[in-house]
């Protein structure tokens, strides 16, 4: 009687777990997001006004946005 009543109350407690699947595709599109946010984009900038020489300046591409929101 006793192990039947310790039974039931572990079922009862029992929760179903989340599908694997979905935590799995979620997780691995927030790392192509994150991976491509980490990318480092080079570029060629004119330095000066009177200057022909570009400088090679390396950002990711959240930094591009802040830089051009800037200009």
């Amino acid at each position: 009687m006793i192990s039947t009543l310790f039974a039931f109350a572990l079922v009862a407690q029992a929760q179903p777990a989340p599908p694997a699947e979905q935590n799995s595709e979620q997780t691995a599109e927030q790392v192509q997001e994150e991976k491509a946010e980490d990318k480092r984009i080079c570029r060629r900038i004119s330095v000066g006004m009177g200057s022909r020489k570009k400088e090679r300046v390396c950002m990711t591409s959240g930094e591009w946005r802040e830089f051009n929101r800037g200009n």
